[in-house]
């Protein structure tokens, strides 16, 4: 018992801990509409506007992952007056309809001066991307408006297309990026030029007919852009697919680990637990296998909701898994997964008497686990721990 209540002191500690860090980023103003337009007239800027719900959990995450980030900070805050406006409330519907948003999060550059849109955005992107997206609010010549009405036309300008790849990519729209990408091949682009290759690693994904020539080219494209970069990039989009297809590829790192984790997927579907649990055992006992990520893959196919809806003793061995990704994943800012142990075993504590849990309670739980990390804690494996004497001391 004196284990689980540390599991939950832990959890909530480090939920807490996170939620108040105060980190630098997007400095969002808070006046009216009016002032907000007033502001940017007076400095001379675009308007940036996020535009939110209080239900929208990609909103959130863009809150808490990308807006605090120092880097989206400095350039957010040095080009545009920024503001968040929820869509839902007071003025924010009034704007939001003004301004046709319909999804969230918008993002929507506006130039004070006339209040047009003149650059719009949207969903959830990493640090990099939305850097990008603000840097096509900044010039005419990306902005989405201009990128689709010339690549409507017919463009055939290869800064252009290499330009709204990006931007489709980073709305999500990959039928869009995927086709300006076959027309910059078609109009002459190769794959093995720098800036195509950047771009295809960047923003085509999956086992497309690109990545295949790369696999059939594989070290011609190894002696381009080094072994390292190459098995980066196909051990990224072989992480799911057809697995015939992908074991008749080249042979790259990653790609015996992701033909495995493809089979556990099958087999998870299939609900062939016996098989799972074999294959899911071997792997963590595999001392070639990253276990890092091992448990960044698992994390997705056990989790506590499953608990009571399988049998007893597979229910044994979700807990036992989700355990193990806990103790084990090195990620400690990642929430996620110890919000997941906490919901696992407190669907297990709800659902037997006490004096049952030995029967669905894994042995690691009662007592200390027999693989990876003897101890459920926040710290980081690589951070050592304090002496307890000073080596300085006399």
């Amino acid at each position: 018992m004196k284990k689980i209540l540390l599991l939950f002191t832990t959890f909530f500690f480090c939920f807490e801990t996170f939620a108040t860090d105060n980190i630098e980023g997007i400095h969002f103003y808070k006046g009216t509409w009016a002032e907000t337009v007033a502001k940017a007239k007076t400095e001379k800027k675009l308007i940036f506007i996020d535009f939110y719900t209080q239900w929208c959990g990609p909103c959130m995450n863009m809150a808490i992952e990308v807006f605090t980030s120092p880097t989206v900070g400095y350039f957010y805050n040095s080009n545009f007056i920024n503001a968040k406006i929820d869509a839902e409330v007071g003025e924010g519907k009034t704007l939001a309809n003004k301004f046709g948003v319909r999804s969230y999060p918008t993002y929507l550059f506006i130039n004070p001066n006339t209040q047009e849109v003149v650059h719009r955005s949207g969903s959830t992107q990493t640090v990099n991307t939305f850097i990008f997206t603000g840097q096509c609010a900044l010039n005419p010549n990306m902005r989405s408006f201009y990128m689709e009405s010339e690549y409507a036309k017919g463009s055939t300008d290869r800064t252009l297309l290499k330009n709204y790849v990006r931007y489709a990519q980073s709305i999500y729209k990959r039928e869009n990026a995927e086709a300006a990408f076959n027309k910059l091949i078609n109009g002459g682009a190769k794959l093995t030029d720098p800036d195509i290759w950047v771009l295809f690693v960047d923003c085509i994904q999956g086992l497309s007919p690109y990545l295949q020539k790369v696999s059939d080219n594989y070290t011609a494209f190894c002696n381009l852009y080094g072994k390292s970069a190459v098995d980066e990039k196909l051990a990224k989009e072989t992480m799911y697919g057809d697995k015939s297809r992908i074991a008749a590829m080249c042979d790259f790192a990653g790609k015996s680990f992701n033909l495995k984790m493809i089979e556990v997927d099958n087999l998870d579907r299939k609900k062939d637990y016996e098989a799972l649990g074999k294959m899911i055992d071997e792997l963590i006992a595999d001392p070639t296998i990253n276990q890092n990520e091992l448990c960044s893959r698992m994390k997705f196919i056990f989790r506590a909701r499953s608990i009571t809806e399988v049998p007893q003793a597979w229910a044994k061995k979700i807990l036992e898994y989700i355990q193990y990704i806990a103790y084990n994943y090195e990620d400690r800012r990642d929430a996620y997964i110890h919000q997941e142990y906490a919901a696992a075993l407190e669907a297990i504590l709800r659902s037997v008497p006490t004096d049952q849990w030995a029967n669905y309670l894994p042995e690691s739980v009662l007592k200390a686990p027999q693989k990876g990390k003897q101890e459920y804690s926040m710290r980081p494996s690589m951070l050592k721990m304090k002496p307890t004497v000073s080596k300085y001391k006399k």
